[in-house]
C-alpha cells in the first residue's frame, strides 16, 4: 500500500528528536524546541523546531517553515520527492515493490543533441502563443530541426528538454512548420519517459497540475501555477508509461489536478493516470477553454484559473454518492406517478402493482399449476408495451418454448402457418432466448444477460427455473450467492428479473401455498423484491369436468364452479405502496392465457392487437371452433 506524504510526515514527527539530530546535528535542545542558526545547520537560535504538541518549525530570519518534510527539503536542498525517499529510508519504510523480486532496471540512453540549433525561431513562435521570453528561458527551450517522415525533409522546430534533478533525461521536438497541415513531432530514442517541467517546479509544493502538452505546462507557469506535462499526450498503455518511472516521485503530492484534453484520448489518459496514481488524490479539471494555452491567449485571468482548479471534480467511485444527488428522485417518489417498466395483463393487479426496473420478482407454485405459462403470458404483455425480453427457459428447448408463446400470442391451439409467421413478426426485435437447456451455470446466465442488456438494450429477464441454474437443492450458500448476484445485476442494469421457483411438497394442492413454502434457503424470498404465488383451482376443474359429463353434482362441486379458476397472490411487495393480496384469474386451456376472472370473455390476441371489446364475430367463431381441438 502506498504511504502518503502526510503519513510520512506524521511518522517523522513521532521521531522528531532523532530527525532533528540527524538533519541539524549542530543544534541543541532548549526546553520544548530544537534550536540552530538556519537550515544550513550552524549553531544559533533563529530556526526553531517544536518538539511537543505543535507539529511545525520556523526560521524566523527567513520566514521559512512547515513540517519535517519541508525541513528535510530545505536542509538537504533537494526536491520533495527525493526528501520523501530519504525519509522513508530513515524510517525503515519499504515501498511495495521492495517486497517482490524486481527485474533489472532498464538502461536508458542519454538524449542525442545533434539536431539542436542556435537561433530564435522558437522564441518568435512561442511568443505568438502568449509565452514570455523569461518563461521560455526558464524551461530551456531551444531551436532544433525535426525530421518529417512524410515529406522526408527536416523542418525548423523547437526542442523541449525533460530535466529532473539537473539531468536531461529526454528531449521532445515539435516542428514550428506543419507540412501538409500535420504536426511534426520527434523524440529522443531509447530515453527515459518522464514528466516535463521538473526543473522549474518548486521544491516543496505538494499539489500539481498534470497537463497534456509542454506549451500548456508553460502556460500554467505564466499564471504562477506549478504544472508538469506528460510526454506523449492522451491515451492509455504506453502513452502513460512515464508512470512506471515517476511513480514514487509522485508520492510527494496530496492533490493531483489532471487537466487533459476533453477528447476521448485525453479523457482515457486522465482515467488511467488517476487510477494508477490513486483516485482519492486526483481531480479532473475543466478549464474555460480547450486547454491552458487557449485560456492564456483568450485573456482568462489568474483568478479564473485558480477557480477552475478549486472546482475540479473528484473521481468518486460510482457506488459513492451524496444524499443530495437523490433529492429529485425522493420528491418524485412522493408526488410523481410512477410509470414503472410495464404493467401486467391483469387489470385488478395493475391497480396495486406494476413491474418496475431494478427489481427481482419470484413466481412460485407447485408443479402443474402453470408457473411457466403465467410468466409466458407476462412476457407477451411486456413485449406489447415495447419492453425487450430475454428468457432463459432451462426446462424447455427453444422451439417448445416458442410453441407455447405462439399459442398464447395467437390464441389458437393449432395456428395456421401465416399466424405463426405473424407471431414471429411480433417477437422480432422484442424477444431473445438463452439457447441452453438443462443445468446451466449461474454465472454464465448472468454473463449472457449482461451482454444482452448492453448490446440490445434488454431490461426484462426471465429465468425458469432456479432448480436448473446449476445450484444444488440443499446448497443454501450457493443459492444465497446467486440471489446476491441477481440483485447486483438488476440494480446495475436497471432491469426487472423474474425467477421461477418451486414450492416444497405438501400433503395437498387444494389450497394455495405462500412465500414460506418456497423451496430452498430463506434468502431466496428475503432478497426478492416481490413474491408471486400462482395456484390453479383443481377442485373447480374437476367440477367442470363432472358437469360436462352430466354427473350428479355435490353442493361443494356446485360452489366450486362459481370460484376463480386460478388465483395469483402477491405475497411480498417491497416497494410501491406495499400492497399485498390476491386476484382471481381464469385459465384458458386453448390459448394458455390467464384471463381476468368475471371480466374478460376472450383472451387477448397479441398478433392482432385486439382487446375484448374489439373482437369481431369471425374471430369469436374461429376461437370457439378451436376450443374443441
Amino acid at each position: 500500500m502506498r504511504v502518503t506524504v502526510n503519513e510520512v510526515s506524521d511518522m517523522l514527527w513521532d521521531r522528531v528528536d532523532k530527525v532533528c539530530k540527524f538533519l541539524l546535528p549542530n543544534g541543541k535542545r532548549c526546553g520544548n524546541e530544537w534550536e540552530c542558526g538556519s537550515v544550513n545547520g550552524e549553531s544559533g537560535k533563529s530556526l526553531k523546531v517544536n518538539l511537543t504538541g505543535k507539529k511545525k518549525w520556523c526560521d524566523f530570519s527567513s520566514s521559512e517553515g512547515g513540517d519535517l518534510l519541508d525541513l528535510w527539503v530545505s536542509v538537504r536542498s533537494i526536491q520533495l520527492h527525493d526528501a520523501i525517499k530519504e525519509a522513508k529510508e530513515f524510517l525503515g519504510i519499504k515501498d511495495d515493490e521492495q517486497y517482490f523480486h524486481k527485474p533489472k532496471k532498464k538502461e536508458f540512453a542519454k538524449p542525442d543533441r545533434k539536431n539542436l540549433r542556435k537561433g530564435e525561431k522558437h522564441l518568435e513562435y512561442l511568443k505568438t502563443r502568449g509565452l514570455s521570453e523569461q518563461t521560455i528561458k526558464d524551461f530551456k527551450v531551444v531551436d532544433c530541426e525535426v525530421w518529417d517522415h512524410n515529406s522526408k525533409t527536416a523542418v525548423p522546430g523547437m526542442a523541449f528538454p525533460f530535466i529532473r534533478n539537473d539531468e536531461c533525461l529526454f528531449i521532445k521536438s515539435i516542428g514550428i512548420e506543419r507540412p501538409n497541415g500535420k504536426k511534426v513531432i520527434g523524440a529522443s530514442k531509447d530515453s527515459e519517459p518522464c514528466l516535463f517541467g521538473w526543473h522549474t517546479f518548486p521544491k516543496d509544493i505538494r499539489a500539481v497540475v498534470i497537463v497534456e502538452g509542454e506549451i500548456d505546462c508553460m502556460s500554467f507557469y505564466e499564471y504562477g501555477i506549478a504544472a508538469l506535462s506528460v510526454p506523449f499526450g492522451g491515451g492509455s498503455g504506453n502513452k502513460q508509461q512515464w508512470i512506471d518511472y515517476e511513480y514514487h516521485n509522485m508520492d510527494r503530492f496530496d492533490d493531483i489536478f489532471i487537466c487533459m484534453d476533453s477528447d476521448e484520448a485525453g479523457q482515457t489518459g486522465a482515467q488511467e493516470i488517476a487510477t494508477r496514481l490513486g483516485i482519492e488524490r486526483c481531480r479532473i479539471v475543466e478549464l474555460p477553454h480547450k486547454d491552458a494555452n487557449d485560456c492564456l491567449l483568450a485573456g482568462v485571468s489568474e483568478d479564473d484559473m485558480w477557480t477552475a482548479l478549486e472546482k475540479a471534480r473528484f473521481l468518486d467511485p460510482e457506488e459513492l454518492a451524496s444524499a443530495s444527488s437523490f433529492m429529485e428522485e425522493t420528491i418524485d417518489s412522493f408526488y410523481k406517478q410512477e410509470a414503472g417498466l410495464f404493467q401486467s395483463p391483469w387489470t385488478n393487479l395493475n391497480h396495486n402493482f406494476q413491474f418496475r426496473d431494478s427489481e427481482l420478482s419470484l413466481f412460485n407454485g407447485v408443479n402443474g399449476h402453470g408457473k411457466s405459462q403465467v410468466v409466458g403470458h407476462l412476457m407477451l404483455e411486456a413485449m406489447r408495451q415495447g419492453v425487450r425480453a430475454c428468457a432463459a427457459s432451462l426446462e424447455l428447448k427453444p422451439a417448445i418454448l416458442l410453441k407455447r408463446l405462439v399459442r398464447q400470442a395467437s390464441c389458437l391451439k393449432l395456428p395456421p402457418l401465416n399466424e405463426i409467421e405473424s407471431c414471429f413478426s411480433f417477437f422480432d426485435e422484442k424477444l431473445w432466448l438463452f439457447n441452453l437447456t438443462g443445468t446451466a451455470k449461474a454465472d454464465k446466465i448472468l454473463e449472457i444477460f449482461s451482454y444482452a442488456n448492453k448490446r440490445y438494450g434488454i431490461n426484462f429477464f426471465i429465468i425458469d427455473s432456479l432448480m436448473k441454474c446449476g445450484i444444488g437443492e440443499t446448497d443454501y450458500d450457493g443459492q444465497k450467492e446467486f440471489m446476491d448476484k441477481l440483485c447486483d445485476f438488476k440494480n446495475k442494469h436497471s432491469a426487472h428479473v423474474v425467477l421461477v421457483t418451486h414450492s416444497r411438497k405438501s400433503d395437498s394442492e387444494e389450497k394455495p401455498t405462500g412465500k414460506m413454502d418456497v423451496k430452498g434457503t430463506g434468502a431466496v424470498t428475503d432478497l426478492a423484491d416481490n413474491v408471486f404465488i400462482i395456484w390453479r383451482n383443481k377442485a373447480r376443474e374437476r367440477a367442470l369436468d363432472a358437469d360436462h359429463r352430466g354427473d350428479q353434482m355435490t353442493d361443494r362441486e356446485k360452489a366450486a364452479m362459481t370460484e376463480p379458476g386460478a388465483i395469483l397472490i402477491l405475497d411480498k411487495q417491497r416497494n410501491g405502496e406495499g400492497w399485498e393480496g390476491k386476484i382471481g384469474l381464469e385459465f384458458d386451456h386453448i390459448s394458455n392465457q390467464y384471463m381476468n376472472f368475471g371480466v374478460q370473455k376472450y383472451p387477448f390476441n397479441y398478433v392482432a392487437g385486439a382487446c375484448n371489446a374489439e373482437y369481431n364475430q369471425q374471430f369469436a367463431d374461429q376461437y370457439s371452433e378451436n376450443r374443441h381441438i
